[in-house]
């Protein structure tokens, strides 16, 4: 996989998230779409599995740190609950990406809903555990719900970066492979 691709889409797709996601949310709800999860779907179902669960752990990390969470009154970013959320996403899609047609936008957009709602379970549970002792604005029942709607809404983000990314696929430099990504084994005679 290229990183450097890699690297440049993250940057402009999160971008993009941080530009649009309050518009794109309904009302106070909280509930928005995600561009980041179908891109992290996207390098899950072609690169191979190492590298899509480390690429999984980016992704997840640039949504922790752009996406304060309310503490005592102050909002602070809290590195690691989409980080592992995402890579548990990852490996959702590692598990499943031999019995679905990896070319097909569909599938991209039923993984991101699938993957969010692995990494919603992730996030909330975490963040769940650390409001046992360090207590901070947080429901977890009503916060699943909106992990969950968003999961949902999510999917028509993956739709439109369909188009672009399926686009780019030559570009992201992708091994040819099995269907879990692994070297094409070669036979000779």
């Amino acid at each position: 996989m290229s990183w450097i691709l890699f690297t440049i889409a993250a940057w402009l797709i999160l971008g993009l998230e941080l530009a649009v996601r309050d518009l794109l949310q309904i009302g106070p709800s909280g509930i928005a779409p995600s561009f980041m999860l179908p891109l992290m779907v996207f390098v899950a179902l072609w690169a191979p599995g190492r590298i899509a669960v480390g690429a999984a752990f980016c992704l997840g990390l640039m949504v922790d740190l752009t996406g304060p969470v309310m503490v005592e009154g102050t909002t602070q970013a809290i590195a690691g609950p989409h980080a592992l959320g995402y890579m548990l996403g990852a490996s959702l899609v590692l598990n499943m990406r031999g019995s679905v047609m990896r070319r097909n936008p569909v599938t991209l957009i039923v993984m991101t809903i699938l993957a969010g709602i692995a990494s919603s379970v992730v996030v909330v549970f975490l963040h769940s555990l650390r409001d046992m002792y360090d207590p901070f604005t947080w429901k977890p029942s009503s916060e699943l719900m909106v992990g969950l709607a968003s999961s949902l809404y999510s999917a028509a983000t993956a739709a439109l970066l369909s188009v672009v990314l399926f686009a780019m696929l030559p570009l992201f430099g992708f091994p040819a492979g099995t269907a879990h990504g692994n070297r094409a084994s070669v036979h000779r005679a």
